[in-house]
């Protein structure tokens, strides 16, 4: 497990220097258990139809966004998501004043590590032994939609819904659906 979170610190720290703007916001699976999500977008692709004469246009982007969220069970265990989120954004833009909005649909893969808070026991042949650092870690795939806009020259906002599957240790299959809220701040202008 640290190699893999070595692995994933080098990959943001490399990313980073050529990441287009950063996501902050809240992250909370069905809206109520809190969370905060951090991302970066990297552009892949994009096209645009910037002519000076019209007074609305439509710019095109493909863009890789990896993701770190953190949400809490209360009582139950602290979740960490390591995702990597590929977004389409349509952004309709207002030629006067330079504002505009977005839509993104979002396909994502990622890995959740869940750490139980509380004891943990297993049972032996002897009877109980306490668990230290229990927890699980299942792979997960997904999709969302986001919805953003214009605030000002640095910062946008923007209001999302995730849903992504769960697959446990133990073969379940969990859904989850997890309310964005925050702001996406510009590296890169």
């Amino acid at each position: 497990m640290k190699s893999l979170i070595l692995m994933l610190l080098f990959f943001f720290s490399s990313q980073f220097i050529i990441g287009q703007n950063i996501g902050i916001g809240y992250y909370g699976e069905l809206g109520l258990r809190p969370g905060l999500q951090v991302d970066y977008g990297l552009n892949l692709l994009k096209k645009g139809e910037s002519k000076e004469e019209k007074k609305r246009y439509f710019s095109h982007q493909l863009n890789l966004r990896p993701a770190l969220a953190y949400y809490r069970y209360a009582h139950n265990s602290n979740n960490l998501l390591f995702s990597a989120n590929f977004n389409y954004q349509l952004k309709w833009i207002n030629n006067s004043n330079q504002s505009y909005l977005f839509i993104e649909p979002v396909i994502s893969a990622g890995i959740l590590r869940k750490s139980y808070i509380g004891e943990i026991f297993q049972t032996t042949g002897e009877g109980f032994d306490e668990k230290i650092g229990a927890g699980t870690t299942s792979f997960t795939v997904g999709g969302g939609l986001n919805f953003g806009g214009y605030i000002s020259k640095r910062f946008d906002w923007l209001l999302g819904m995730d849903y992504f599957i769960e697959n446990t240790e133990d073969k379940l299959i969990l859904h989850r659906f997890a309310l964005k809220l925050g702001t996406r701040i510009k590296i890169i202008k």
